[in-house]
């Protein structure tokens, strides 16, 4: 059990870390709120975060996958992540609004593509 609490407190911290680094980039190198794409890349980022937040640390506390499956799913979902703000980094102020929205859609359909079913194979 304390091996959990331990990797629960590592896992949070570097989450919390990793969004803070994106926070960072987002307002004080990129000026995102004065772009006309910011709550179109803020709601985007939060869906990522939710998805890394949910099998980092969901894995941890509810072990809802079976383990041969987890390391695939934190893999893709980690590339995603990467992937999504990578491309909200270059795209914000390039892109039209519209654009910028149907690139993260796609870039998410894909993601889910792959990891839905990862997801429902190795549920428990």
């Amino acid at each position: 059990m304390e091996k959990r609490k331990l990797s629960i407190f590592l896992y949070s911290f570097l989450l919390c870390f990793y969004v803070g680094i994106v926070m960072y980039v987002f307002f004080a190198m990129i000026h995102i709120e004065k772009l006309s794409n910011f709550h179109a890349a803020f709601i985007f980022e939060i869906i990522g975060f939710l998805f890394l937040a949910y099998f980092i640390i969901g894995g941890i506390i509810y072990s809802p996958i079976k383990i041969g499956f987890f390391p695939a799913l934190l893999i893709i979902t980690i590339v995603y992540t990467v992937i999504l703000d990578a491309l909200n980094f270059v795209f914000i102020g390039v892109l039209p609004n519209a654009s910028f929205i149907l690139v993260n859609l796609i870039i998410l359909f894909v993601y889910c593509m792959i990891a839905v079913p990862i997801y429902i194979m190795g549920k428990k």
